[in-house]
């Protein structure tokens, strides 16, 4: 009798076994396919709005937004405002992190998103004190460029806040991004400057030291501010200066270099910087860089 009531047993748990694997067999899929889903619906909803017809306040017309085969959006208005607030709209569903990352690099904040391990880059970049100094430039301002900044954060926020679900990047973060200010605008244009020219300081201390120590005449010689080559945006090309004549410097009596590294008034105790006029080593990592996105409105 109990070789058989074990059996009896064993024959149950063996079922009762079966059941929970055909259970967790069905279910498996079922929640990877909802797991899926959950997690195609978040992405999507953090993309663009690339057609129909959005609603956004503050605006004096409707506002046209065409995007070619590429994305790249095309905006027609009835007037700046309005084209800068739905410029702004269209930014922020774009490209909202990449902003936010700019801003908060010009203000040294980047520790906020990314922790202890942009606290170095923080601390070097808030030596520029870029975010006072936006609040600066935006209250010195035109009215009229301050109403521009309005609409067009009033833009950015819109759009943000128009996205069905947070953008992707922020999940892993685990931070919810903060809204767009009028100041961010001026500190994404310092930004670049740090991107663009923050690792030129040695070129700038050369140039520096050429204009301390050589005539005024020969420095603007070979350090011009523009030349008949250039191609400026706005207002005519700079006409080269003249090369000095032996008046101003003599090459026969002294090399340029050696009136560069040993000024007339140096210290007894003075150590002569090392300075390239002419480098042929590599070029900067900024100034090797290939080129970036443009906007055209």
């Amino acid at each position: 009798m109990r070789e058989a009531v074990l059996f009896v047993h064993s024959f149950r748990f063996l079922r009762r076994w079966r059941r929970c694997i055909v259970w967790i067999g069905s279910g498996l899929p079922v929640l990877l396919l909802g797991s899926a889903g959950g997690l195609y619906l978040q992405l999507r909803g953090g993309l663009p709005q690339l057609d129909g017809t959005a609603v956004l306040a503050g605006l004096g017309a409707a506002v046209e937004i065409e995007r070619d085969g590429s994305g790249i959006p095309t905006i027609r208005g009835q007037s700046r405002l309005d084209v800068a607030r739905a410029s702004g709209f269209v930014h922020a569903q774009d490209r909202f992190f990449q902003m936010d990352v700019l801003r908060r690099a010009a203000a040294g904040e980047l520790a906020a998103l990314f922790g202890p391990t942009a606290l170095e880059l923080d601390r070097a970049n808030r030596l520029h004190r870029f975010r006072h100094r936006a609040g600066l430039a935006l209250a010195a301002a035109p009215a009229e460029d301050r109403a521009l900044l309005a609409a067009y954060v009033a833009g950015v926020n819109a759009g943000l806040n128009g996205l069905s679900a947070p953008l992707f990047e922020y999940l892993p973060l685990r931070i919810a991004p903060e809204p767009w200010q009028a100041e961010d605008t001026l500190l994404v244009v310092y930004a670049m400057y740090l991107d663009l020219q923050g690792r030129q300081w040695s070129r700038e201390s050369a140039r520096g030291v050429l204009h301390d120590r050589l005539p005024a005449e020969l420095a603007a010689f070979l350090d011009p501010p523009g030349t008949d080559w250039d191609a400026p945006l706005q207002g005519e090309a700079l006409p080269a200066p003249p090369p000095p004549g032996p008046e101003i410097f003599d090459l026969r009596r002294q090399p340029v270099a050696a009136a560069i590294s040993t000024p007339s008034t140096a210290p007894a105790t003075f150590s002569a910087p090392q300075v390239a006029l002419f480098p042929t080593g590599p070029a900067a990592e900024s100034e090797s860089g290939s080129g970036s996105n443009n906007w055209a409105v």
